[in-house]
């Protein structure tokens, strides 16, 4: 049986990731490629709950409790869903995974990248996605689009915040390029997501290479 394949969609709030996954999973579904969709925070039915604790605004979440949270979250999805799909040789597209929680926690937060990459090995136990997509717009761009719509409890923290974010990603992006792939968020969607397509089709061909 082929193996599966694991990719991750990242980038700071307002990146346009729900809008390249929706145009994305259509495009598997057309093409007839089996895929399980896996959103952070969220995903499993466990993981709602959390994701439920984690946004709200206005609920008093401390930095660690946060942390925690998280990685509860992932832990579920691992064991329920994730490795069950790669091992029946499906592509595992995640809305977010470790990196968004080593620059939001770790980073932004400032509870420490060192911690973050701990507590991954105990949640996810070496399930890391071969290919991450890393939808790069500026953290001006993403303000503006933020201004545009109703904030959860992450998207209402100031810009200093999404400042130490934006900078997480980049270091994340130039340390590791042969994971991380940077595509031009702030282009249109549809020339966004042909460059997506052509990525992602082209490493799900090889998989198994």
């Amino acid at each position: 049986m082929p193996s599966g394949l694991f990719l991750s969609i990242e980038g700071i709030d307002c990146s346009g990731k729900s809008t390249q996954l929706n145009l994305l999973t259509a495009k598997l579904d057309a093409n007839g490629i089996a895929y399980l969709l896996n959103r952070e925070p969220g995903g499993s039915d466990v993981g709602r709950q959390i994701r439920e604790i984690l946004l709200r605004p206005g609920n008093p979440v401390s930095p660690t409790a946060e942390l925690l949270l998280y990685f509860a979250n992932r832990a579920q999805n691992v064991d329920e869903q994730i490795r069950p799909a790669l091992a029946a040789g499906a592509l595992v597209v995640s809305d977010r995974y470790t990196d968004s929680t080593l620059a939001y926690q770790g980073v932004a937060r400032g509870l420490g990248q060192i911690l973050v990459s701990q507590l991954h090995g105990i949640a996810c136990r070496g399930t890391e996605p071969s290919l991450t997509l890393y939808l790069r717009i500026r953290p001006e761009v993403s303000a503006e689009r933020l201004r545009e719509q109703s904030k959860d409890r992450l998207e209402a923290e100031a810009g200093d915040f999404h400042n130490a974010v934006f900078a997480a990603y980049e270091a994340m992006a130039a340390t590791h390029p042969e994971r991380i792939v940077t595509v031009d968020g702030e282009r249109s969607p549809d020339a966004i997501a042909a460059d997506i397509w052509d990525i992602v089709s082209e490493r799900w061909a090889r998989r198994d290479r």
